[in-house]
């Protein structure tokens, strides 16, 4: 008989049966008996699997539920015996506690000592770089610059809405409509056919004859 994988039957669900439930599995099992080692499926679900060996794999994650998150799985679930000896016992390790009464000294200044002053010379001459930087940070105003340009610009235009709001609100809509009501003799008058005669014609005053050879402003005599 193969033995049983649970890796492999895992693999083979996933690949050729895509939805997790008991008649899947009922099917897998008839199609590729193989991977079942000789076991039986059992449970209420029949979504578990016990081995002629006696153990029990759970391979559906939540049978009765909806998917996601019902799902294929390989896990043992076999109730331990109690008598049994665990498989993990633990054994003596090259580590040993520590003696509470050994005193540990602290490293010897002659190493200590000269690997930070080694670092200490790489920062010489930053104090004033630091000061320099801190001053120009105190001394920039950009706080101050925004809050007078916010009075410069926007109170005075938040102002001007709030008095074009109240003018607004103000306004008497009935003045409006009585003028536009008005309006219509002037244009029921403008509808009229023109009535009034054509003004006369304007006679043309005569520009006389052009001038003629020999006169001034009159044609130039050919060249010879």
């Amino acid at each position: 008989m193969t033995p049983f994988d649970p890796w492999a039957l895992l693999a083979i669900l996933e690949a050729f049966y895509p939805e997790p439930t008991a008649a899947s599995l009922r099917r897998a099992r008839s199609e590729r008996p193989e991977y079942f080692a000789g076991g039986t499926l059992i449970g209420r679900s029949g979504d578990k699997l016990q081995l002629p060996d006696g153990r029990i794999w759970d391979l559906i994650f939540g049978v009765d539920g909806p998917r996601p998150p019902r799902r294929w799985i390989a896990i043992d679930v076999t109730d331990p015996d109690p008598n049994a000896v665990p498989g993990f016992e633990l054994e003596p390790g090259p580590l040993e506690p520590l003696d509470e009464e050994m005193l540990l000294f602290p490293p010897h200044a002659d190493i200590f000592t000269p690997l930070v002053a080694g670092h200490l010379e790489g920062l010489e001459g930053s104090d004033g770089v630091l000061a320099t930087a801190a001053t120009a940070v105190l001394a920039h105003d950009g706080a101050g610059r925004l809050e007078r340009d916010w009075a410069r610009v926007m109170e005075p235009a938040i102002a001007q809405h709030a008095t074009i709001r109240v003018a607004l609100d103000g306004d008497d809509p009935i003045a409006v409509l009585a003028a536009a009501t008005g309006h219509d003799g002037e244009i029921e008058g403008g509808r009229r056919d023109y009535d009034e005669p054509p003004p006369p014609d304007i006679a043309e005053p005569s520009v006389g004859e052009p001038p003629g050879k020999g006169e001034p402003g009159g044609p130039e005599p050919p060249a010879l």
